[in-house]
């Protein structure tokens, strides 16, 4: 038995003296379904046939072709001898009969450019249906054509996006970006550049019958073996879903093709340029870089003499407009534009669609540069919170830059007022209040600041160790008792127990329209609660206290529309030093604290 170094070696040096032959009488299959003309080469690529006859794509094989049915019986993995293109023997792991087709599939891969020599081996024949033999002397050695189309890689750079996740250089531009592409093989000629929009579509007429047509459709045109350059008809209209005119039909599209220039090694450079055409400008959006090019073989098939031809494509977005004119409310801003504020130091707030990423390039508050002092809040949010502000009129000037590099500039001007505190009366003995809004500063110390308010009471069923958290004051100090948790800060929502050592009014500063409270947290109780009565909309939040809660168009809020299908609900009379019922059908008061149990809490944080 010859080894297999042995048999390369031999076969090598055979193999060198041939350079091409041609199977005796090659032709192919008659199938009716895939052409009149049924002359096909024996080419690399293909294993095995389709339904319609037609021969399968497959990089590890090998296709045959004689003049005349094989005997399947005839034809196993030792019948033929594989010699690829540096001399070296090809393992066969499976073979396949099909009329006059005999296919071959290798171990490994075929290289995009392969034209292996193939051979009967030694002692091995094979048989048409009619019984006449054929060996290795007979038959001689056969060069297969290259069947194979190329693989060709495209990538991008060079756009003005920020680098950024998927919105970097090679992800998105506002003008030109940069195609690269690469070949395991060499082409015959420059490679065709298109670059088109995702939402491509075209009509086809079959007889009679519209067939519509998209993107995956371009490129497989474009793939595969072709008697000359690949496309549509020239006649076809495209379009891109554009509608620049607004009668309702998409506006038609025209393709714009460039070609690559040339680099060593298989590499090829292009620059997209948006065309200024108003048929060929592509629109802000998703587009499709489609490369496709032919290697330079060429073979028989079906009659036609064709080349292989290959796509690529890789995507990335055109930008050329901000996302979001702050003129038409695209841009949230806080405090409003024009707006009075009550408030001693407001924050402010700018606030970007998500539809892309931006960035401040430069902020201006009162002529004064405060860009490091913006904090960035969930992506496209900014805020700034003066540490001061002095009352009367104030201007932000920003300049900012998204993704694409597109920038806008704009300002905003609101005014400060004195803004009324929120007083909280409380009596001598315990007391069950609430505040409708966050105070500004929420720590204790800075909340309950009259020394005649001596102890402050809160009540959490998910507390760490219990639900009572306790605060005694000490002179000017805030302490907690041994056992229980402490309150550090008083929030909007909840509801607290007091104990003042004598009547007395406390002023608290609450925020305006600043955060909305969650929603959730505290459904499906079965258990007590201690809640506060919070005005949503911000406009009760001044001196309110003992005003009936109303909602958004001026109603009167009841206990059912603040705290659901509760159970039971008590209110504290400090006066008479005793608890009353809340009733479904009663108006909810400001600056109450409610024991409420079971239901789910409609307004609750």
């Amino acid at each position: 038995m010859v080894s297999k170094r042995s048999k390369s070696m031999i076969g090598g040096i055979a193999f060198a003296a041939v350079l091409s032959v041609t199977v005796i009488g090659i032709a192919t299959l008659i199938s009716p379904a895939v052409a009149e003309n049924h002359r096909h080469s024996s080419v690399t690529g293909f294993f095995g046939l389709d339904d319609d006859g037609l021969p399968i794509v497959d990089r590890h094989g090998i296709m045959l072709v004689f003049d005349g049915s094989i005997a399947p019986e005839t034809v196993s993995v030792n019948t033929f001898e594989v010699s690829l293109n540096d001399g070296s023997f090809a393992e066969v792991i499976e073979t396949r009969v099909d009329g006059a087709y005999v296919f071959m599939r290798l171990e490994d891969e075929l290289a995009s450019d392969a034209t292996p020599i193939v051979a009967i081996a030694e002692g091995e024949e094979i048989e048409d249906l009619a019984g006449n033999s054929t060996n290795k002397r007979k038959l001689g050695f056969v060069q297969i054509k290259d069947g194979i189309a190329p693989r060709l890689t495209v990538t991008l750079s060079g756009g003005s996006g920020t680098g950024t996740g998927d919105e970097g250089p090679d992800r998105l531009t506002n003008g030109s970006i940069d195609v690269h592409l690469v070949s395991d093989e060499p082409l015959q000629g420059a490679p065709r550049i298109v670059v088109v929009c995702a939402g491509l579509r075209w009509v086809e007429m079959d007889g009679s019958r519209k067939i519509e047509r998209e993107i995956d459709d371009f490129m497989a045109n474009r793939h595969g073996p072709h008697p000359r350059a690949p496309g549509e008809p020239t006649e076809t209209n495209y379009t891109c879903g554009y509608d620049a005119d607004g009668d309702g039909e998409d506006d038609p599209f025209e393709l714009t093709q460039d070609y690559g220039q040339f680099r060593p090694v298989a590499n090829w450079r292009s620059t997209w340029q948006n065309p200024q055409g108003e048929a060929t400008r592509l629109r802000d959006g998703k587009l499709i870089v489609v490369v496709y090019a032919r290697d330079r073989s060429e073979y028989e098939r079906f009659g036609e003499t064709v080349s292989n031809w290959s796509t690529a494509t890789a995507g990335f977005g055109l930008d050329t407009s901000f996302d979001g004119d702050p003129s038409a409310e695209g841009v949230r801003v806080h405090p409003p534009d024009g707006s009075v504020v009550r408030e001693k130091r407001p924050f402010v707030l700018l606030e970007f669609p998500e539809e892309t990423n931006v960035d401040l390039a430069s902020a201006e508050f009162d002529g004064e540069n405060v860009l490091d002092a913006f904090e960035v809040v969930d992506g496209n949010k900014f805020v700034y919170w003066p540490l001061s502000m002095n009352q009367g009129e104030h201007d932000v000037e920003v300049d900012v830059v998204d993704a694409a590099g597109n920038e806008i500039s704009f300002d905003f001007e609101f005014e400060t007022t004195q803004r009324g505190d929120f007083v909280l009366p409380l009596v001598a003995g315990w007391n069950a209040v609430s505040v409708p809004a966050d105070p500004i500063d929420p720590k204790i110390e800075n909340v309950f600041t009259d020394p005649a308010i001596e102890t402050v009471i809160s009540w959490d069923r998910y507390g760490l160790y219990t639900p009572w958290a306790v605060s005694l004051r000490n002179a000017d100090i805030w302490g907690s008792l041994e056992g229980f948790g402490a309150v550090s800060e008083i929030r909007a929502g909840r509801g607290y127990i007091v104990r003042a050592t004598k009547f007395t009014e406390q002023p608290i500063a609450l925020r305006r329209d600043v955060v909305t409270l969650p929603k959730g947290g505290c459904q499906d109780y079965g258990a007590w609660d201690l809640v506060g009565v919070y005005d949503e909309d911000g406009d009760q939040t001044e001196n309110h206290y003992g005003e009936m809660l109303r909602g958004n168009d001026g109603a009167e809020v009841t206990a059912r529309e603040y705290l659901g299908y509760y159970t039971r609900a008590f209110t504290w009379d400090p006066i008479g030093n005793q608890y009353e019922k809340l009733n479904p059908s009663d108006a909810m008061t400001i600056g109450e604290g409610v024991w409420v149990y079971g239901g789910g809490l409609a307004m609750c944080p």
